[in-house]
C-alpha cells in the first residue's frame, strides 16, 4: 500500500482544508472519519499493535543492523591487513571522514525527509550505501578509501532519523522506548556477526583480493532484501509543511536542546573509540589476529544487554535521565580498568573494553526522548537531525584521541574517555531538573487559568510545538 493511500481515497472538503490547514495529516484524516460515522473499537488495539510490531519492526531492525555492520567493517578490516596500506594517522582519518559526510548530510536529509515519502527516501539511501560498501573492495590506497567513506557517511545519514520518525508514527510514547531499543540492539548483533564474519574471512585467501576486500564485497548482497522491504513500508502520517519558526524554537527557546546535544556529543566520543579502535586495543594485549577478532564478540553482548535493560526499565517506570547516568557508569569503570591495569591483567583489561559498550546504549534513550518530548513535526525532524549532528561530532572526536604517538597504551585517550563520560552523568542530572521545573511551572499555570483547549481531542494533531501547547507534559 502506498504511504499516502489513506488520504488519496477521499478528497478533503473545503471546510476541512480550512479548519485543519497546517496541522498534522492525521487530523484531517480523523475529521473525515468522524463525518463518515467511523468509530474505533478500542478492544482491537492490542491486535493492531502486534500487527504493527510484526510488519514494521523487522524492517527497522534489519536496516539498523546492516547500517551499523557496514559502518564498523573498517574496525574488523584493521586486524585483517587494511592498516598496511594506511601509514601514520590515515586509519584514524578514515574513521573520522565517515562522520564528516554524515555531519554535512544530516541537516539536508532532515529537510528532505519531511518533504519526501520517508519509505522511498530511505530505500534510495539504503541502495546507494550498499553499492558504496562494495566499492571498498576496489580501494587499495588512502585517497579512494577516503572518498568512499565520506560518501558512505552521506547515504547512511538518513537511517537513524528516519527510524526515529517511523517509530514515533507507529507507536505510543510508552511503547516507543522499547521499540527503539529493539532496533538499536542490532548494534550488538552486528558486533557479534561482524566479528564472526571477520574471523571466517581471515581464512579465505585469494591471489587477487585481500581477505578484507572480500569481506566488503560479501556485505553488498545483504542490501537487496532490505531495499525491497523498504519500498513497501508504510511510514505513518506526516506533515509536509516545513515551519521555520519551529526550528528557531528548537535552537533558541527550548531549554532541553543543548543539554541533550552535549550529552550526545560526550557519549558518542566513547562510541567513536569503540567503533574504530576496540580491535586495535585488544591486539595490544598480545593476542593473535584471529583471537583478537573472536574476543570482540562479548562487546556486542554487552551492548545488547545494556540496551535491552535500559529501554525495558524505562518502558516500565520511566526515569530516562537517571538511566542515562546509570548506564554510563560501567563505561567509566571500563576506561578506568584500561588505564589502571597493566598488560599482565589481560582479563581485567578485556572486561574494560567490553564495558565501554555500555555508554553508547544510551542513544536509543535519547532517540525516544526526542520522540516523546518534542511536539511539532518540523521541530521533531530537526531535533533528530541535531541529535545526529551531535552523534557525528562525538564520533569525529573519538578516533582522533588515539594518536599514533600514544600507542600502544593510549593513556591520554583513556583519561579523556573518563572525563567525557563523567560529563554525561552530570548533564543528565541537570537535564532532569530542567524538565521537572518546566512541568511544575505548567502545572501551576493550568491550575490558575484552565482553558477549554485542554479538552479538545484533536489538539494532539494540531502540529503545535510542545512549548506552544502548555498542556504538554515532558517525560524525564
Amino acid at each position: 500500500m502506498k504511504e499516502t493511500s489513506a488520504f488519496a481515497a477521499v478528497a478533503p472538503t473545503p471546510v476541512l482544508q480550512s479548519k485543519y490547514d497546517g496541522g498534522d495529516k492525521a487530523l484531517e484524516f480523523l475529521a473525515r472519519e468522524k463525518e463518515a460515522g467511523m468509530l474505533v473499537d478500542v478492544t482491537e488495539t492490542r491486535v493492531l499493535r502486534w500487527k504493527i510490531d510484526l510488519r514494521v519492526m523487522p524492517i527497522l531492525m534489519a536496516i539498523y543492523f546492516l547500517q551499523y555492520l557496514d559502518k564498523t567493517l573498517l574496525n574488523y578490516a584493521a586486524v585483517m591487513g587494511i592498516k598496511k596500506f594506511l601509514p601514520g594517522n590515515e586509519y584514524n582519518n578514515l574513521g573520522t571522514i565517515f562522520y564528516v559526510g554524515y555531519l554535512v548530510a544530516e541537516p539536508i536529509t532532515g529537510y528532505l525527509m519531511q518533504r519526501m515519502p520517508i519509505g522511498k527516501y530511505l530505500g534510495f539511501n539504503v541502495f546507494c550505501w550498499g553499492i558504496l560498501v562494495a566499492c571498498h573492495a576496489a580501494c587499495r590506497s588512502y585517497a579512494p578509501l577516503m572518498v568512499v567513506r565520506v560518501l558512505l557517511g552521506v547515504f547512511e545519514a538518513s537511517v537513524a532519523p528516519a527510524l526515529i520518525l517511523i517509530t514515533g508514527m507507529w507507536w505510543t510514547k510508552p511503547e516507543q522506548s522499547r521499540r527503539t531499543g529493539l532496533w538499536y540492539m542490532q548494534i550488538g548483533v552486528a558486533q557479534i556477526v561482524g566479528a564472526a564474519l571477520s574471523y571466517g574471512f581471515q581464512h579465505v585467501h585469494s591471489e587477487k583480493l585481500e581477505n578484507w576486500q572480500i569481506l566488503f564485497l560479501f556485505m553488498e548482497k545483504e542490501k537487496i532484501a532490505a531495499v525491497e522491504h523498504v519500498r513497501i513500508n508504510q511510514t505513518g502520517i506526516e506533515n509536509k509543511q516545513f515551519k521555520p519558526y519551529q526550528v528557531m524554537e528548537l535552537l533558541i527557546k527550548d531549554k532541553q536542546t543543548w543539554p541533550l546535544f552535549f550529552i550526545t556529543v560526550l557519549a558518542m566520543i566513547d562510541n567513536g573509540a569503540v567503533s574504530n579502535f576496540s580491535s586495535i586495543i585488544i591486539a595490544t594485549f598480545g593476542f593473535s589476529t584471529e583471537r583478537t577478532t573472536i574476543i570482540q564478540m562479548p562487546s556486542g553482548a554487552v551492548s545488547i544487554i545494556a540496551t535491552f535493560a535500559a529501554t525495558y526499565i524505562i518502558g516500565a517506570i520511566g526515569q530516562r535521565s537517571y538511566m542515562i547516568a546509570i548506564i554510563t557508569l560501567p563505561s567509566i569503570l571500563g576506561a578506568g580498568l584500561l588505564l589502571g591495569l597493566d598488560n599482565s591483567h589481560k582479563v581485567g583489561k578485556l572486561i574494560g573494553v567490553y564495558l565501554l559498550n555500555s555508554c553508547p546504549a544510551m542513544l536509543p534513550i535519547i532517540y525516544s526522548w526526542n520522540s516523546a518530548n518534542t511536539s511539532g513535526y518540523t521541530k521533531r525532524v530537526m531535533r533528530n537531525a541535531l541529535t545526529l549532528v551531535a552523534f557525528c561530532i562525538g564520533n569525529l572526536i573519538g578516533p582522533q584521541m588515539f594518536a599514533p604517538g600514544d600507542a600502544p597504551n593510549y593513556n591520554q585517550a583513556k583519561i579523556a574517555l573518563i572525563a567525557t563520560m563523567s560529563g554525561v552523568v552530570v548533564l543528565a542530572i541537570f537535564l532532569r531538573q530542567l524538565v521537572v521545573s518546566d512541568n511544575a511551572k505548567r502545572d501551576k499555570e493550568q491550575a490558575q487559568s484552565p482553558t477549554e483547549e485542554a479538552s479538545d481531542p484533536d489538539l494532539a494533531f494540531s502540529d503545535h510545538t510542545d512549548i506552544q501547547n502548555r498542556h504538554f507534559r515532558y517525560l524525564y
